[in-house]
This record gives C-alpha cells, structure tokens and sequence, in this order.
C-alpha cells in the first residue's frame, strides 16, 4: 500500500457562473498503526448553481489496508562488560529484543562468537579469548535475571508490538584464560510469524491491495547484519578478572558392615571434594566449608588435604571439623593460579 501524507488540496474554478469549491483530504497512515487495519474515507464536493442552488456530490470510498512493518532493534542493556573468572560456567551476558513493527512477532535468538576484533563500540571491540557452549535463552518472565530452571525457551513466540524481552547469552570460560582478557560474543534476532516461528519474506515488487510485509530494520552490530533483512544484533562481552576457583564433590567410596559397597545404615561414605584453581593471578582467602548431611555422622580424624591427614581442631594444620553445626572446614588462605586440592573426609550413615 502508498503511503500519503494527509495534506488537503483545494480546487477554485467557474461552474455557470457559479463557484465551484472540492476539498478533499488524501488517506494518511499514523504511526505504529497495527497491521491490516483498513483506513478509507471519501471526498465530499459543495456548490451553488446560476440559480443559486445548493448542490452536493460525494465521491467514492477510497481505502487501502496498513501493510506489516518487520522492525526490531537489539541491544546489550548494561554497556560494560560481564566480569568472569577462569572455568566459570553459565556466565550470563544481558540483551534486549524489542518489536518495533506494528504487529505481534515471534523471533529465532542466535547467540555466536564475534569474529577477530568486531568493529563494535568499546568495551566490545577486544576479542582475545572465546567463550564456548553459548546458547541464547528468552527471559520467560522478563524479570532481568537468568534462572536456569525457568528461563530456558531460546526463541521468542510472540512479541507484542512496541514491547520488548530481555535475552541471555550464557556460556562457559575456559580454564585458561588470563587476567583481562575478554571475549565478545553476538546476538542476532531474526524475526518471525508469531507462534509458528515460520520465516518471514518481504512482499516484492509494486505494492498489493493486500497487507504487505515491509522489512523496516537497520543494520546490526554482526557482519552481514545488512538494513531491511529482517533482523539485528548487538555485541556483549565477558572480560575475565583472572583466576577462578571450581568445586566439585562426590562419594569417592563405600564400605558397609558387611564388607561390600551398599548404602545401608552402619556403611561408612568417603567424600571427595576437587578444588581446581584455574587462569592466573591469585585468589586470596580461600575457605571451604561443607556442613554435613543429615542421617551421617563425622568420623573423628578422617580429613585429608592433598592426602596429609589433618586433625580435627582448630590449629596450625588449616582444617578443622566443628561439632556445632557439624561443619567441615579448611582454609587454603593465598593460593596462586594454577593450582588443584584434594579434600576427603569419612562419615557414618546413621
């Protein structure tokens, strides 16, 4: 469909002696005007004749239908970078979709790895490690923070018109990376048919008597990101303070009374905590504490650090287990990257 600018324009002749006075207003579109909204109206003519009579004629009824307009814009919503540390998973970076069309839209969500160093704005245009795993997820309550357990949709079925949603980019850092560097990664909206996500294609050609799809969109941040393509991008990055610290337990072994490996009342359990420092630089105060679980009991003297037994007060030896509150605790105080720890400890199914 045309758009017109809803100007009036006026016509002065002679009629018989008469005056003859046209005024008529041309079709004219408002923005943000939903899709497929008829908009029509007719031209009305007044004049008086040689024998002074008035007289008037109404024109047809012109009308047209608002064609779609695919618009979006996406943006990084803090403008700094996400601080990480060495081996962090899960890291979360923060975007922004908004539909700036005038009908409701899905959108696919594309998180990648900017290539080189993108010709984005700092802080987004170093690239000297790369993140990886990184998946796009909608914020399914736009609330602003990543829960993994809800927040796990990666598209956007509908969007209303002139609303927008907030969109993670998770992904893992390597335990390599070093102090200050950053890793900047994209993400692309591309839009959508609402609900059936199918792909969208501008109307070509002159304009239809129908509803037409206009692709309205600008550029984006990714190359190839070109105007009037449906879809935008913006960059995030992580930039890693150094040295990061990872835990992970488990039951290393079982012996129960009876000299086999079942979990039964009487067996006694083995944990094993990995404490993995990775990156570089060093992380100071470090304090692991593990509160027993319920229906166990410590079994007094069994805490080991990097397989040196260690007792159970609170001395010299940087371990301790405290009755109230039936805690295990061990301080490592100033460790340098890299570094690893083995931590075991015995407890009692009750």
């Amino acid at each position: 469909m045309s758009i017109f600018s809803g100007s009036k324009f006026n016509f002065y002749t002679r009629l018989a002696g008469g005056v003859l006075w046209l005024i008529a207003a041309q079709p004219g579109w408002a923005a943000g005007t939903a899709a497929g909204t008829s908009i029509s109206n007719s031209a009305t003519l007044t004049y008086t004749t040689s024998t002074s009579i008035p007289a008037t004629t109404t024109s047809n009824i012109a009308s047209f239908l608002v064609d779609q307009k695919i618009n979006l814009l996406v943006v990084e919503v803090t403008g700094s970078a996400t601080s990480v540390s060495a081996g962090q998973t899960r890291a979360v970076t923060t975007f922004s979709v908004t539909n700036l069309g005038n009908a409701p839209q899905g959108f696919n969500l594309t998180a990648a790895l900017a290539l080189a160093n993108p010709a984005g704005p700092p802080p987004f245009s170093t690239n000297n490690f790369s993140a990886t795993g990184l998946v796009a997820y909608a914020d399914s309550n736009n609330n602003g923070i990543y829960e993994p357990l809800t927040d796990t949709a990666t598209s956007i079925s509908v969007l209303a018109a002139d609303t927008s949603r907030k969109v993670f980019v998770v992904g893992d850092i390597p335990t390599t990376v070093l102090s200050n560097q950053q890793s900047v990664v994209s993400l692309t909206a591309t839009a959508t048919a609402p609900a059936t996500m199918a792909a969208l294609v501008a109307t070509p050609g002159p304009d239809t008597a129908g509803v037409d799809f206009v692709f309205a969109d600008i550029a984006g941040a990714s190359p190839g990101d070109i105007a009037r393509d449906a879809k935008h991008s913006a960059y995030a990055a992580y930039l890693s303070s150094g040295a990061g610290l990872t835990l992970n337990k488990s039951v290393a072994s079982v012996l129960d009374p009876i000299g086999s490996a079942t979990l039964m009342p009487g067996a006694v359990i083995t944990y094993q905590i990995v404490a993995t420092l990775a990156g570089s630089g060093t992380a100071n105060n470090i304090v692991i504490t593990d509160p027993l679980p319920a229906n166990t009991t410590y079994l007094p003297g069994s805490i080991t650090v990097n397989n040196i037994a260690k007792t159970d007060a609170a001395d010299a030896d940087n371990a301790q287990f405290i009755t109230v509150g039936q805690t295990l605790v061990v301080s490592l105080g100033n460790v340098a990257s890299p570094a690893n720890f083995l931590i075991t400890f015995r407890a009692t199914i009750n």
